[in-house]
């Protein structure tokens, strides 16, 4: 089963369809050539045979007008015995069928006939056997009623044919062997320019904007193309580089106002009493800037997940799982909502252990937050054939399926949700995280209720 298995992934390579294009080409041209070839020869050898004949046939009638019948059957037994004509064949009958000169025992009882020509086998001597040769002749009618018939021992010809038609499969298939053999190197120098672009695509999905594409110094299209996307790449890096930058001073700089915000607004509410109007106003502000400092710190995570520009190692997916349920679970439980967990053991992806907690918090946090009192949280962690699966479930209101779309956008909150806190961008950063590593974000009904499935690659 494993021979099989590897025989059909070989057959399923780019490098195999190249070289079965390739030699396919390459032989159906050679045949095509070969066989004009072959066509061109055997016309020519057969007109040449068939001209011989009908010249001899020509020349035998214009013999027997000026000849008398005894003379002219003296003519027909020398030539028939004469040793300069290789492999000439005559043979006079007369009325009755019998025959009276020549080199044929008999008239031929079978063969091929095509008008007044005949093709049949004839018995020839061959050291102490015989061996049957294939002869064409041309018959036609004496004055008398004798008949005559003029042909020519044509098995030469098709030993040289049947040679040729050999060769020219010997030479098809080997000219096959070839082509493959050439594909299949040219197959192999195109795939690993590409395997190397792969490579080096799949570092710069990762983050590393500093990875470039490999240029040799045979200056073809390729290594031109290689230099444009490394040109473009640099340019990429550069903006990349300056938004972080942007991004990085825009945070600083709103962190500071909030932070010097929220302590005059909790200097303030100490300064004054808990009842007082003015108290209840630095308390909103208060809570304001919490709300503005945690919308802040989403963009920014947003940001950075969809820049694609972060560290990424091992991850052990299970443990993080059993964090963040670790951290929620107390919360669903205060609520009257029964929080229940499966998640497998030694599960490991590549990625962010940061944006992947903060991902998982966040759906985490949504469905407590829209989950209804008697309800119910779950979250599994499963290892797949073809993957890693995480999906968090609960009972709540759910989300329409045309909607489900919608909400993965950013600031989009359904009427159902307005009145609850919060930015509005939880399922955006999930989105980006998910994308980030090549995870599938998936949003459906649980029957009651909402399920997210995020499911990492193998």
């Amino acid at each position: 089963m494993s021979g099989e298995r590897g025989f059909a992934s070989v057959l399923g390579t780019s490098r195999f369809r190249i070289a079965i294009v390739y030699s396919l080409v390459f032989s159906l041209g050679t045949a095509l050539l070969l066989s004009i070839v072959y066509l061109a020869v055997s016309n020519v050898v057969d007109s040449g045979t068939d001209n011989l004949i009908e010249a001899e046939v020509q020349g035998l009638r214009e013999q027997y007008r000026v000849l008398s019948r005894d003379d002219f059957i003296e003519l027909i037994e020398q030539r028939s015995q004469a040793q300069d004509v290789r492999g000439a064949v005559y043979l006079m009958i007369d009325p009755q069928n019998r025959p009276i000169a020549g080199n044929m025992p008999q008239w031929p009882q079978s063969g091929e006939s095509s008008g007044k020509w005949l093709e049949f086998q004839m018995w020839v001597p061959f050291g102490d056997q015989t061996r049957a040769h294939e002869v064409r002749a041309r018959r036609f009618v004496l004055p008398g009623g004798y008949r005559m018939l003029v042909g020519h021992d044509v098995q030469e010809r098709h030993d040289v044919k049947n040679l040729m038609l050999r060769g020219l499969v010997i030479a098809v298939l080997l000219t096959l062997l070839l082509g493959l053999g050439g594909g299949f190197w040219m197959g192999r120098r195109i795939l690993a320019q590409a395997g190397a672009v792969s490579a080096v695509a799949q570092q710069i999905m990762r983050g590393d904007l500093s990875q470039r594409l490999p240029v040799h110094d045979s200056d073809d299209e390729i290594d031109r193309l290689a230099r444009d996307i490394n040109g473009m790449l640099d340019r990429i890096e550069q903006l990349t580089l300056g938004m972080r930058t942007v991004l990085d001073s825009a945070a600083h700089d709103l962190r500071t106002p909030l932070n010097r915000l929220q302590s005059r607004a909790e200097a303030g509410m100490a300064a004054v009493p808990s009842a007082s109007p003015a108290h209840q106003v630095l308390e909103q502000v208060s809570v304001e800037v919490d709300r503005m400092r945690g919308t802040l710190d989403a963009l920014l995570r947003i940001a950075l997940a969809e820049t694609g520009t972060v560290a990424r190692e091992p991850v052990d997916l299970s443990n993080l799982v059993q964090s963040v349920a670790e951290l929620y679970g107390p919360l669903s439980e205060e609520r009257g909502i029964a929080f229940e967990q499966r998640i497998d053991p030694a599960v490991t992806v590549q990625g962010n252990r940061q944006l992947l907690a903060q991902a998982l918090a966040n759906l985490l946090d949504n469905a407590i937050k829209f989950c209804c009192a008697d309800g119910r949280v779950r979250i599994v962690l499963d290892r797949l054939a073809d993957g890693n699966e995480v999906s968090i479930a609960d009972t709540g209101p759910g989300i329409a399926a045309d909607k489900r779309e919608l909400v993965l956008g950013r600031r989009v909150r359904l009427d159902e949700a307005r009145s609850l806190p919060g930015s509005g961008l939880g399922l955006s950063l999930v989105a980006a995280v998910a994308k980030l590593h090549g995870a599938k974000l998936t949003l459906g009904d649980a029957h009651p209720g909402l399920i997210v499935t995020i499911k990492f690659p193998a």
